[in-house]
């Protein structure tokens, strides 16, 4: 459903674009070409962050020099079932490295293991760790694996172990985002924590939806790039 029309409503889309966490990078075959253009594209329109792998962070502070973009690094990615003391190492290379927000997988194997004090602790470790940086973490539940009653017991576990954001996916796993998804977990965490709609996310349209229902950031990749350059959207 479209929820407003688009390009005439320039406003809204710029509010878009600014909660944008761009995507494109995560590909498993991005090369450093794909990330140069994520940075230049990030740049550009103005999206919230680059999204990229730990081993192209280094790469990406290079090409986000004097920019106040941030660059977001995937921590346990894409199943989160490393281990905590592997989770934190990765956080903290990333962070010495450039990266200036983490998202991290919860553990999924511990999740429906129902080891509910390992998956709050392994959280809670990695939010320690980014904390002597001053950069919070977005912890992904992965809600395409769960059913609405794991989800609020995750978005909980999260929030008490000190997590900024609550994320739905991956990306790479079954679900995706979805309005119900979003409320829910908004329900659950009030204003306690931020919520982040990520996962098969395929239009502006749908970033509004999620913006409107109480997400604070918004995925996007490069379909979202194509439909703005489609509706002839100036920069």
């Amino acid at each position: 459903m479209s929820i407003f029309s688009m390009p005439k409503d320039e406003a809204k889309i710029r509010q878009i674009i600014e909660h944008i966490d761009y995507t494109s990078a995560l590909d498993p075959f991005s090369t450093s070409k794909d990330v140069i253009d994520a940075c230049q594209q990030v740049k550009k329109f103005g999206f919230a962050t680059v999204c990229v792998y730990p081993t192209w962070v280094k790469l990406a502070k290079e090409h986000m020099a004097g920019s106040d973009k941030g660059i977001l690094v995937t921590i346990g990615f894409p199943h989160g079932s490393t281990t905590t003391q592997a989770k934190c190492a990765e956080a903290k290379q990333a962070l010495e490295d450039g990266a200036t927000e983490i998202d991290m997988v919860i553990n999924i194997a511990r999740m429906f293991d129902g080891d509910y004090a390992y998956v709050e602790q392994d959280i809670a470790a990695v939010v320690a760790c980014c904390k002597e940086y001053h950069v919070g973490v977005k912890v992904i539940i992965e809600t395409g694996y769960l059913s609405d009653e794991q989800k609020v017991t995750a978005a909980k576990l999260a929030l008490s172990a000190g997590a900024e954001y609550v994320k739905t996916c991956t990306g790479f796993g079954p679900g995706k985002a979805t309005l119900h998804d979003i409320l829910l977990l908004k329900d659950t965490v009030g204003n306690r924590a931020k919520v982040k709609a990520s996962g098969g996310v395929a239009s502006l349209e749908d970033q509004w939806a999620f913006l409107e229902a109480g997400a604070s950031r918004v995925a996007g990749r490069g379909v979202i790039l194509e439909q703005l350059k489609r509706i002839g959207f100036s920069v």
